[in-house]
Order: C-alpha cells, then structure tokens, then sequence
C-alpha cells in the first residue's frame, strides 16, 4: 500500500490508540503520528515504543468468565458425531444472547459469508464434517464457491460466540483478548477451528490450504491454557 506515514503500534487489534479512557496516553499516540509530517518524503513507518497501560478497574473486576454449563446429549455413534453434537448444543444456549446482543445494539457482523444466523447451525456443521474427516476438505471448500468463503463461514461462526459472549450480565464488558481466548481455549467451536485448519492445512489441494491459513489467529496458533 505505501503509506506516505504510519505508525506501528503495539495494541490489541481494534484499539488503535491503545487504553479506552486514557485520553493523555491516546494523546501521546496522536502527536506521534502527527509528528511524522515533518518527515521530508516518505513512504516512513516507526514504531511507538510504548505500551498501552493496563485497565486497572477491569483488572479489580477480576476475570471474565463465559460458563457454558453441558447439558445432556444423546449418546454419539462416534467421535466425531459426539463433536457435532456438542457445537450445535453450544450454539443453541448462546443464540438468545446472540439475539439479545442485535436487539439491544441494532447490528451485528455476522453476514461476511452471505449467510444470516439462522443459516449459523448449517455452517457449523459444515466446519465440523471438514474438522472430523467425515468429508474431502477439498470438495468441501469447492462447494461452498471462492476458496475463501469457508474463512467466512469461520468469520461468521466467531461473530456469532464474540457477540453472544459478550451480551451476557458481567461485573464488566470483556477484553476482545478475553474473547480470543475463551473461544479457543474453552468452546466446542474453538476445538472445531483447530481440527479443521489442521486438515485443511494437510491437504494437497491449493484451494483447501488457503482458508486454512485463516481460520485461527497466529497468536491462538497453540490452544491456550484453561483460565
């Protein structure tokens, strides 16, 4: 792209200017950035060399938490079914939160696939089959169209948990980090992703590696640790 200015800035993605509600840190983020017009040609890209300051009144709220509480399932023919059945029971308890989330916020970012949340337990069951083995990744992903409207799907899927998750009652709203990590470290979904990018990674067709490459965060590339 070559910006003729732009700084790198070692924040939460989303958080441009690190902290919310640190107006003198989001200060010192701005005058730096404007500083860069004294420069006399560019393209320039420097690196703020500070990190954001922590949010201590979330940070005596104590941790965040999202507790999905399993309920009883009929008995699975095999594993994978039992996964299967285990992501569309989650899905099923976090749609009134989903919904609750649209009501009260009137948008949602779920919709990059051209789906809408009514089509969210035919998309997890198309991301669980890929994940299980139960069907050819590289005839999966041809079905769907372009090669990356399985990384939508995926998209989607991760709307639907974040926004769910977070319209839940808590002593605070949760850190998108705090999202990553419960969706990967402690859902059924999270298990799905990981499955699925690893066949989809393992296959020798072109089309199905590429939404591969996209379906976990490099940072999330390892599960995280239980909280």
């Amino acid at each position: 792209m070559r910006p003729p200015r732009a700084l790198w800035v070692p924040f939460e993605l989303g958080r441009p200017f690190g902290t919310p509600n640190a107006p003198d840190f989001q200060e010192e983020v701005l005058r730096s950035a404007l500083a860069m017009l004294a420069e006399p040609t560019g393209p320039v890209i420097c690196d703020f060399g500070q990190e954001a300051p922590s949010i201590s009144a979330e940070e005596d709220a104590g941790p965040w938490v999202c507790a999905l509480p399993a309920p009883p399932m009929a008995e699975a023919r095999n594993e994978a079914e039992a996964l299967e059945m285990r992501l569309l029971v989650e899905i099923a308890q976090l749609r009134p939160w989903y919904e609750e989330s649209v009501r009260t916020k009137g948008r949602t970012a779920l919709g990059v696939s051209g789906r809408d949340a009514e089509a969210v337990p035919e998309m997890a069951a198309t991301l669980a089959a890929i994940a299980s083995g139960q069907t050819d990744p590289a005839l999966a992903v041809a079905s769907l169209g372009p090669p990356m409207s399985l990384r939508f799907i995926a998209d989607d899927l991760k709307a639907f948990y974040f926004e769910a998750a977070a319209a839940q009652p808590a002593s605070r709203p949760p850190t998108t980090a705090e999202l990553n990590r419960w969706l990967f470290g402690q859902t059924a979904l999270g298990e799905v992703l990981y499955s699925a990018r690893d066949v989809l990674l393992g296959s020798s067709d072109a089309d199905a590696t590429l939404p591969g490459r996209f379906l976990v965060p490099t940072l999330y590339a390892k599960k995280p640790a239980p909280a």
